[in-house]
């Protein structure tokens, strides 16, 4: 059954005007965390900005369900392929579905969640 939709688009420029060692303490989970230490700087904010508008765009596709979860409870991470792919140890009974796309100034997401 399909709980929500949502899809959130970030500008780049807005993140770059913050700390982005302290966003990225407060964004990321320690999975992610650990991938973004190890990229270059120059994919650091991609990287931060597209993890930002999924987990943004998971919230708008609760919409009114549980307010408890923050960002830290959603890890988005990549399949070997590259695809990107959804870990919530705190909603594993969801099903999260999800695109993320960048520019140079933008990075959007979408997700689709379905109730397992």
């Amino acid at each position: 059954m399909l709980v929500g939709i949502g899809i959130d688009l970030v500008e780049h420029a807005s993140l770059l005007e913050k700390d982005m060692e302290k966003l990225s303490l407060r964004l990321l989970s320690n999975r992610e965390l650990d991938v973004y230490h190890k990229l270059c700087s120059s994919r650091k904010i991609e990287y931060l900005a597209s993890r930002f508008a999924c987990k943004e765009a998971i919230f708008k596709a609760f919409k009114n369900g549980d307010k408890t979860a923050n960002y830290k409870d959603f890890s988005i991470l990549n399949h070997e392929d590259g695809s990107p792919y959804v870990k919530c140890s705190t909603k594993a009974s969801y099903e999260y579905l999800i695109t993320l796309s960048h520019t140079k100034n933008y990075s959007v997401a979408y997700v689709m969640i379905y109730k397992s």
